[in-house]
């Protein structure tokens, strides 16, 4: 979903997946970091790569709770 703010504009996107408890949030976006029992495939870097691409765009990116109750939202916010 795309909504805007003053000055801004915010890409939000939300599964109803297993989510990112909110203590691995910050560290899941450290390069080659795999949360403890994710048996899916990879190597850690796609949240790493994402990170930096927002950066470069100058925009943040930050992981939430899906409004649902059940998954993650992940929010991304652009400078307008």
């Amino acid at each position: 979903r795309l909504e805007q703010a003053p000055g801004q504009a915010i890409l939000l996107i939300d599964d109803e997946g297993p989510g990112i408890a909110p203590a691995e949030r910050e560290r899941v976006f450290d390069r080659f970091y795999r949360v403890e029992g994710n048996a899916e495939p990879g190597s850690g870097l796609g949240l790493a790569i994402a990170r930096a691409i927002a950066a470069r765009h100058g925009a943040t990116i930050a992981l939430q709770d899906a409004p649902s109750g059940q998954g993650l939202r992940v929010k991304v916010v652009f400078p307008a």
